[in-house]
């Protein structure tokens, strides 16, 4: 096998190991046995653990997955300019989080306005999402959607919180969705 072809073998068991370690923690949470992974992914527990020495890493490396994805997916509706964006974007955000209750009280601790202690990983996280959709945030705040007199930490905190408080029950985020939603207008006069 030549270097290349290692790397390549290397890589797809890297890959194959985060998409079914996500699908797992998804079913049975962060602490499922990770040699139900290694088997899932069809790969020897060394393997795994070459790749992930320990168990934090696992989950790190998952949820920097489904950040990146955040973030994309911010960057994309960025692009197509409409002013709702932000909306189905927090939609996005909302669902992420209910696939994992992990990722859930990580990102609703990180994103509380009076954080308990985060990781470095977990602030540059924070501070990349932030990043990601404030173009998202300025948009509808231009277009009058969002009340100017709203700070985006604070708006960005209540929308983790709803994940925080729904759980994984899907209709009741998209019901406190809807109610944020509504009241983040500019206030009539």
């Amino acid at each position: 096998m030549t270097g290349r072809s290692v790397r390549r073998d290397a890589q797809r068991n890297r890959t194959r190991l985060l998409d079914t370690a996500a699908q797992v923690f998804q079913e049975a949470g962060a602490e499922a046995p990770l040699d139900l992974i290694a088997e899932r992914a069809g790969v020897a527990n060394a393997t795994l653990y070459r790749h992930f020495p320990t168990r934090r890493l696992l989950i790190s490396a998952v949820y920097a997955r489904v950040i990146d994805s955040l973030c994309a997916e911010a960057h994309t509706l960025a692009e197509t300019a409409r002013p709702d964006a932000l909306f189905a974007w927090f939609a996005a955000v909302v669902a992420r989080m209910q696939e994992s209750r992990g990722l859930r009280d990580t990102l609703v601790a990180a994103y509380a306005l009076a954080p308990g202690e985060t990781t470095a990983e977990v602030d540059e996280w924070h501070d990349r999402v932030i990043a990601a959709a404030q173009p998202l945030f300025a948009s509808a705040r231009h277009h009058g959607l969002v009340d100017p007199a709203l700070p985006w930490p604070e708006v960005l905190a209540l929308v983790t919180a709803i994940a925080g408080a729904a759980g994984d029950n899907r209709e009741a985020g998209r019901r406190m969705l809807s109610v944020v939603i509504a009241g983040l207008g500019a206030p009539s006069d």
